[in-house]
């Protein structure tokens, strides 16, 4: 897949696998990475990068591995505060017990939704926000006002809904300044009241927080690499507007050869050894899910885009316990989302020119010229 840019600039390879996210073609990079040092310490970084498959699978099942560090399990900066509270209940964050048990809860409010309705939420929500939404917003609103409309938020609602969530999600990111954590904070407060005003216990509620959140950097990338190959490919476009069925096809083949979702992390609870390698306890581990994507032991022909791949396979939704479950909702959300906009006529011309990638260490979601 091809994306307008400064042939300069791909000449020259990233610094280091975070500032490779949105370089303007991270892949030769990552492949270099997988030949040459598929698991190694990054001094730049202060990490450890795994590259190849087998390094990025077998450090997403490690029991030792965790998704967060064993002495910070919530974030310094969100102590104290909603924002804490509710990420501390977050099954994608947590570990252990607490994990163990509740997971399971997460999984099956996932399944409670019929990828019928999954399509008739993202039609609702690109038919009510296309017409006043430039292009840029369109592709950051549109995945959790799906999630908003399958959680059963009524209309008034949904606006200060979607707006909470933003602000929650940037309110968690590493990084985040005092107003983003002050408005997280807020913002937290806000969606849990609204979830026990369902009738939810705490857990549920914040796992519904959870569900917006994780949907709206993967979803919004999803989408924008999705119209960029539907955009430059006239031919392909044309056979994915045949049927759902084809056009979920297109999309789980984007999500795996330009994976949304480009890097996770890991950290050590113990010392353990993986891939050969000795890993300290505390380390902290980069998986890099976009070269796992590309490694020729998991995908044959990996740089090809190829829609009807046999036995095509992706780790860009993780793997072992913290498989994301919502790959099918995220899938089925972009194809529907594309398919209603191109039938009515309202996909090229909207979808511009390719001008970046949102500056985020870990997701690559494309920025339109609008």
């Amino acid at each position: 897949m091809s994306f307008p840019h400064d042939a300069a600039a791909e000449s020259v390879f990233p610094r280091d696998a975070v500032e490779a996210v949105t370089h303007p073609d991270p892949y030769p990079f990552y492949r270099q990475l997988r030949q040459e040092r598929p698991l190694f310490f990054d001094t730049r970084l202060g990490l450890w990068v795994a590259s190849s498959h087998a390094a990025v699978s077998a450090a997403l099942v490690h029991p030792a591995l965790r998704v967060r560090p064993p002495a910070e399990p919530v974030p310094r900066a969100l102590q104290g505060g909603a924002a804490g509270e509710v990420f501390a209940q977050l099954v994608r964050m947590t570990d252990g017990d607490f994990h163990a048990v509740h997971k399971p809860g997460v999984a099956r409010a996932a399944r409670r939704w019929a990828l019928a309705d999954v399509a008739r939420a993202a039609e609702d929500a690109a038919r009510d926000l296309r017409p006043r939404l430039p292009v840029n917003e369109f592709t950051a609103a549109l995945p959790v006002q799906t999630m908003a409309r399958l959680l059963g938020v009524p209309e008034g609602q949904r606006e200060a809904t979607c707006r909470w969530a933003a602000q929650f999600t940037q309110g968690i990111a590493p990084g985040a300044d005092a107003q983003a954590v002050a408005l997280a904070n807020a913002a937290a407060a806000a969606l849990m009241a609204q979830g026990r005003a369902q009738g939810l216990s705490a857990v549920q509620a914040a796992n519904r927080i959870g569900f917006m959140q994780q949907a709206l950097d993967a979803g919004s990338g999803l989408l924008g690499h999705v119209a960029l190959h539907l955009t430059q490919d006239a031919q392909q476009a044309a056979a994915a507007d045949a049927s759902p069925e084809a056009m979920c096809a297109l999309v789980r083949e984007v999500e795996r050869c330009a994976a949304p979702i480009q890097n996770t992390r890991r950290f050590a609870a113990e010392a353990l050894t993986l891939r050969g390698q000795p890993i300290a306890a505390g380390q902290a581990l980069l998986l890099v899910l976009a070269s796992a994507n590309r490694d020729e032991t998991l995908n044959t022909q990996p740089d090809r885009f190829h829609v009807h791949r046999e036995g095509g396979r992706s780790v860009g939704f993780g793997a072992g316990l913290h498989a994301c479950p919502g790959a099918a909702i995220a899938v089925e959300m972009v194809a529907a989302c594309a398919l209603w906009m191109r039938a009515a006529g309202q996909f090229d011309a909207y979808f511009g020119r390719c001008i970046g990638f949102r500056p985020l260490p870990n997701a690559r979601i494309p920025v339109f010229e609008q």
